[in-house]
């Protein structure tokens, strides 16, 4: 196979799996941390995100308290959640949960919206779960959606987090440069 050829055909596969995942379930974001920050406020939650991140130049873009009709089942899935908030840009949020009456041993957790940039995406074990499923013994119906308080979205002020389709088709025209240069070496060595 030429080398045309195999660009072409990486760029075509490359294309046909974010066109297919367009029409499955949402992926899943990157859970990245989690905190018992019990009744704390922006500060607390911005400052955790930092030490998590090690990110210094983040800031909070947008709160939203959450309501019954915000959140809707990831489809084709029994315990994945969605949001479906539009964010700017790619970034982080955080979820903060009522944990009080369960075996939760932290109530806020953060995530790098790393899937479709336009929803927030998770799964009943990345929030212990506090959204649905047995999160105290014996009690399977003791958690719910309805435990979400409120969910935050953060970005970078004075840097952009790069998605995942921009950074893939940067490290494939890497990839591309680095076989043309090898390539037309081995033509002038001959």
């Amino acid at each position: 196979m030429n080398f045309k050829n195999l660009i072409g055909s990486l760029l075509f596969v490359g294309l046909g799996l974010q066109g297919a995942a367009s029409h499955a379930a949402y992926v899943l974001d990157k859970k990245i941390g989690e905190r018992n920050l019990g009744s704390s406020g922006d500060a607390a939650e911005l400052a955790a995100l930092k030490e998590i991140t090690g990110i210094d130049s983040l800031v909070q873009d947008f709160k939203l308290e959450f309501s019954m009709g915000d959140a809707f089942q990831n489809p084709g899935t029994l315990d994945q959640w969605v949001l479906d908030i539009a964010p700017n840009s790619p970034g982080y949020f955080l979820l903060k949960f009522g944990s009080g009456s369960t075996n939760a041993t932290a109530d806020t957790f953060f995530f790098q919206n790393i899937g479709e940039l336009t929803k927030l995406v998770w799964s009943n074990a990345d929030v212990q779960f506090l959204s649905g499923g047995d999160c105290k013994d014996g009690n399977d119906g003791a958690c719910n959606i309805g435990r979400l308080s409120h969910y935050n979205g953060f970005g970078s002020n004075g840097g952009t987090v790069p998605e995942p389709a921009t950074t893939a088709l940067l490290g494939l025209g890497l990839l591309g440069f680095a076989l043309s240069r090898r390539r037309n070496s081995s033509r002038l060595s001959r």
